[in-house]
């Protein structure tokens, strides 16, 4: 059971789209790939927490955990926390992550995104991705993002 605030549209948008990239039906290849069996745990206004078991498919040629799967993920967590404040979708201005350690196929993580400040139109998120069962820092992202100016031309295919 997802624990989130009560009639809140946003994080309704944000549940749905969650359970769509978890099963595959929606988002784009290189999305649904690295989200693939995401579950949100817990949400509300400028916080996202999801849990994550790695699979074969997020792994690099060594076995760990393939760190643009984890910078992926990163962006798209704490794009899912900008909306929780703004009811409309973000791009990523900047992006700074840091790589502590990695993990390994079948191991849990948690990916939790937090809004820091929102100044005007600017948010700024941290977002942690830990392992579960001990708490290890994976890896930890710092961003600022921006509401995006004109929906009409679409996100990009790469």
């Amino acid at each position: 059971m997802v624990e989130k605030e009560m009639e809140d549209p946003s994080l309704e948008v944000i549940q749905k789209w969650i359970k769509g990239l978890s099963d595959g039906t929606k988002g784009q290849q290189l999305e649904t790939s690295t989200t693939k069996g995401i579950r949100l745990v817990k949400a509300h206004k400028g916080f996202i927490l999801c849990d994550l078991i790695i699979h074969s498919g997020l792994l690099d040629e060594n076995g760990n955990w393939h760190a643009s799967a984890i910078t992926t993920l990163v962006d798209m967590l704490a794009s899912f926390a900008s909306y929780s404040i703004t009811s409309c979708h973000q791009v990523t201005l900047d992006l700074s992550i840091s790589f502590y350690s990695t993990a390994k196929v079948q191991e849990e993580v948690e990916v939790e995104a937090k809004v820091i400040r929102k100044k005007d139109e600017l948010i700024s998120v941290i977002v942690e991705v830990r392992k579960k069962h001990n708490g290890e820092l994976v890896a930890l992202g710092k961003l600022w993002m921006v509401a995006r100016k004109n929906p009409k031309h679409p996100a990009s295919k790469l």
